[in-house]
């Protein structure tokens, strides 16, 4: 602060800077992290991250997929 009592934009910038930094939302990891937890349980007794049941099938239709794609492709050659 100034001698009048007023903070200085610099004192401002390091305030916000502390308050974001610690904000979950403004991490774009975590954000992601959370929004493909399980909603139930995101993370298991082991403190280890728990994906959700959605990602979990998306995942593996995506991978069935690649497979059929790869069998018609290169397989029946």
């Amino acid at each position: 602060m100034d001698l009048r009592g007023n903070v200085t934009l610099e004192e401002t910038r390091h305030a916000l800077r502390q308050l974001y930094r610690h904000d979950e939302e403004t991490n774009l990891l975590a954000a992601l992290l959370l929004a493909l937890s399980d909603d139930l349980k995101p993370v298991d007794s082991k403190g280890r991250w728990r994906p959700s049941s959605l990602l979990i099938l998306v995942a593996a239709l995506v991978l069935a997929l690649i497979a059929i794609f790869i069998y018609f492709s290169l397989g029946r050659s």
